[in-house]
């Protein structure tokens, strides 16, 4: 007898994993984003591959609109059932109601929360569209009261406990499911993600044009026109105005252009740079298949980031270098001295030269050709007056 209990215990648990539906899960938590949209369509493709369901498995207080509604799109129009569960103490609340919404059921446990969906700030435009959004979901399921309560989310920012849902009918209580596979938002994916926040994607904004402005004005390719690109490539992405294609694209373009203008400068930065994009980009889109195994996102991650450690190092090795080999009397040494065009120098259009082992901005009041070579005759700051070589006769 005293074996009877624990081996009826255990038949029990056979029987109910013997019941338990298979199904895929994807892990939505943190800002619902261009991230987020990626994940979702990975988690979609391998559950219709597999023939399961998808459940959606949300912990998030929201996030933008666009990546909401291309979410919402997926999730209504997928060849598979597809499920939201809000577990014990998470929430569903901002877009990621509408994402759940967007679900043949939604599942809650008791101490979730779902609702909270009133734009911000409530444009009344914005307001009606989102109140229409919530209203077309909820009678896609019901026709009865419960349309009103879901509307509720967004016109009175109304809140519903996992108890009161599923005393409303909003909810149900979760059943036993068995997942085939779990996707999650691996480490760069959550490293992306951890940028949404909108003052840092105005900053990213911000900077990406500051940086294409400077290549504009500076003389010769310095590669900064080239990383503004790419952070507004990313600030774009993840408002969801750019999908996880053009982000690949643009990193790996950028991670090109880098590496070819190493050619012309030579200092190694712009290639370990460029290397670091090409990694990213080649990384994002491996993992956008169904199958990539996030067990080497880790190790992707880590090289992609001590690429860039060692590409800042030894760009603030080569600046203290230069430092430190440019004299005082840099002035003396300087003038009279023959370097060669680097770039093209006409009146009003500063170049580069390259003199006394370093590269310097030049002006001319006579046009220079790119690979001409020039005499220095005053030094105005850190800008050099040049005028053509001539050679001795």
């Amino acid at each position: 007898m005293t074996y009877v209990r624990p081996l009826a215990l255990a038949l029990l648990a056979v029987a109910a994993l013997a019941y338990a539906e298979a199904a895929v899960a994807v892990y939505l938590d943190g800002a619902i984003d261009g991230t987020a949209v990626s994940l979702v369509q990975k988690a979609l493709a391998d559950a219709e591959t597999r023939g399961a369901p998808l459940v959606v498995v949300l912990n998030t207080y929201g996030g933008y609109l666009a990546p909401m509604d291309k979410m919402v799109e997926m999730l209504i129009n997928a060849k598979t059932p597809v499920y939201a569960y809000v577990p014990p103490g998470a929430k569903a609340v901002s877009a990621g109601a509408f994402v759940a919404m967007a679900a043949r059921k939604i599942y809650m446990a008791p101490t979730a929360q779902i609702g909270a969906a009133e734009p911000r700030p409530p444009d009344p435009k914005v307001v009606n569209y989102a109140a229409a959004r919530m209203r077309s979901l909820a009678q896609a399921k019901w026709n009865d009261s419960r349309v009103d309560v879901a509307v509720s989310f967004v016109t009175q920012n109304r809140v519903l406990t996992g108890r009161e849902a599923i005393e409303l009918g909003i909810a149900e209580p979760p059943p036993q499911w068995t997942f085939l596979a779990e996707h999650r938002r691996d480490p760069l994916a959550q490293l992306i993600n951890a940028l949404s926040d909108p003052i840092i994607l105005i900053a990213l904004t911000a900077l990406g044009a500051v940086l294409i402005a400077y290549e504009v004005l500076a003389a010769g390719f310095q590669g900064a026109g080239v990383l503004g690109g790419v952070l507004i490539a990313l600030a774009l992405y993840l408002l969801g105005q750019l999908g996880a294609e053009w982000l690949w694209a643009a990193l790996a373009l950028g991670g090109a252009a880098l590496i070819a203008a190493e050619m012309l400068t030579g200092h190694g930065a712009l290639a370990l740079t460029g290397t670091a994009l090409l990694a990213a980009a080649l990384y994002m889109a491996a993992a956008g298949q169904p199958y990539h195994q996030t067990q080497a996102a880790a190790y992707a991650a880590a090289g992609i980031l001590a690429t860039a450690a060692v590409a800042l190092a030894y760009l603030g090795y080569k600046v203290r270098q230069a430092l430190r080999r440019r004299p005082q009397d840099y002035t003396t040494q300087l003038i009279g001295a023959v370097g060669v065009a680097k770039t093209p120098t006409a009146p009003g259009k500063p170049g580069v030269v390259y003199a006394a082992g370093e590269e310097w901005t030049a002006e001319a009041d006579e046009e220079i050709p790119q690979g001409a070579k020039v005499t220095i005759t005053a030094i105005e700051g850190l800008t050099l007056k040049v005028k053509k070589h001539q050679q001795p006769s």
